[in-house]
């Protein structure tokens, strides 16, 4: 009883077939890219076999190269391989020539956000290079043409670059060994409230990464439950485990630090609960504890008449051209007073400072407009100024550097 083997199936791809130089003189062939082409017509084969690459010559170019024999069918297999070439570059040309205005199209629009100007700003910064590259280069200004900076392609670049620090904050968040958050709900120029989500985490190389993780726009109510389940799903959507969660910084309002239904004592239930585990470490933002120790000194004598002279000049039009004209008559060194705003935790003393240098220039235009300060006369008052303008000072270096050498989780 014989037993036969099934048929064992042959694969060109065992076969290592290889392209033979020859090709290139008997049939026109050149492997380009690992592909057999025909230096003819540019035809590929898919297999690197000579009986394909005799029957495409046979058939459709035998007749038509009989006539180039020796070194005149050497120069034309040169000239052939010459055109090819030159095709392939041009179009790997075009390719790169695409990818660089795609860049320089993501380079703009960041630099449109960083600055916060309107999408439409896009279009308008197109129009500039063209007409920059009109002058300056008009043989390369169709590669600035075709860089699309349109509103709604700035707002989708945009959008791509959020996505991708988004994503890389949450692979670099898989690596912390530890992590904690800082909070701050403040309100836009609409009335929205807008919770903006600080992360800071280490990993296991003491490597400190500080980004900005979200910032959610809150149309409802700002109490410490909403904000407390808008934290909770960012945390969860970077994908955030809460057992290395330590420790969380907010502004000291009461809907944050409140011990029964405040955002940490709520925080730190939602990670008893997830992982058993209680510790976690409450901040009050440092930026915050020096603005309110900075308005135990409001030396409401020496305030009330800077802000009072402050508005008197520039509430109205007429006085406000008239005094800037007379600092400009008196060769001043400063245009104008500065408007003083309580909000703003360096107003105070930037508004002080300026109105010592130009006290003189006050005083008299004051006196000349005949609603003479009698405070700018009186020695003792001026001394209360000259001490409030220089505490202030202090406290607004002191606000700078915490801003510039703070870490994100205190800001």
């Amino acid at each position: 009883m014989s037993s036969s083997k099934p048929a064992v199936k042959r694969r060109v791809g065992d076969e290592h077939r290889q392209f033979q130089e020859k090709w290139e003189t008997q049939y026109f062939f050149l492997e380009h890219r690992g592909i057999p082409t025909c230096l003819i017509c540019t035809e590929k084969l898919a297999v690197h076999k000579e009986y394909n690459v005799k029957r495409h010559y046979s058939t459709k170019h035998a007749e038509e190269c009989a006539k180039y024999q020796g070194d005149k069918r050497a120069k034309r297999i040169a000239s052939l391989k010459a055109c090819l070439l030159k095709q392939q570059d041009f179009f790997k040309k075009a390719t790169k020539e695409n990818i660089a205005a795609v860049e320089a199209s993501y380079m703009v629009s960041e630099m449109i956000a960083k600055a916060g100007k309107p999408f439409t700003e896009g279009e308008f910064v197109k129009k500039c290079i063209l007409q920059a590259a009109s002058i300056i280069c008009p043989e390369k200004k169709s590669q600035f043409s075709n860089m699309s900076l349109s509103a709604n392609t700035v707002a989708e670049r945009i959008s791509d670059l959020s996505s991708d620090i988004y994503q890389q904050l949450c692979e670099k968040a898989k690596c912390f060994d530890a992590y904690s958050v800082a909070l701050d709900e403040s309100t836009d120029i609409t009335d929205t409230a807008q919770l903006t989500i600080y992360l800071r985490g280490v990993d296991s190389n003491f490597e400190v990464t500080e980004e900005l993780l979200t910032v959610i726009p809150m149309h409802g109510r700002t109490t410490a439950n909403e904000i407390s389940r808008h934290l909770c799903d960012a945390i969860e959507n970077a994908g955030l485990p809460w057992k290395r969660f330590v420790g969380i910084t907010t502004d000291g309002a009461p809907s944050m630090t409140g011990r029964k239904n405040g955002l940490v004592a709520l925080v730190v239930q939602r990670k008893l609960e997830e992982e058993g585990v209680e510790e976690a470490i409450a901040l009050h933002c440092i930026i915050h504890q020096q603005a309110l120790c900075s308005k135990c000194l409001r030396c409401d004598n020496v305030m009330s008449v800077v802000v009072n002279c402050v508005n008197q000049i520039r509430s109205r039009g007429l006085k406000h051209r008239r005094f800037r004209a007379f600092l400009e008559e008196m060769e001043s060194e400063y245009e104008d007073v500065l408007y003083f705003t309580e909000v703003r935790w360096l107003s105070r003393g930037n508004v002080l400072k300026r109105f010592f240098e130009l006290r003189e220039e006050v005083k008299a235009f004051m006196e000349k407009d005949g609603k003479a300060v009698p405070e700018l006369s009186d020695h003792k008052w001026l001394m209360d100024l000259a001490f409030l303008v220089d505490i202030t000072h202090e406290l607004n270096i002191l606000n700078t550097k915490l801003h510039s050498s703070a870490l994100p989780m205190t800001t």
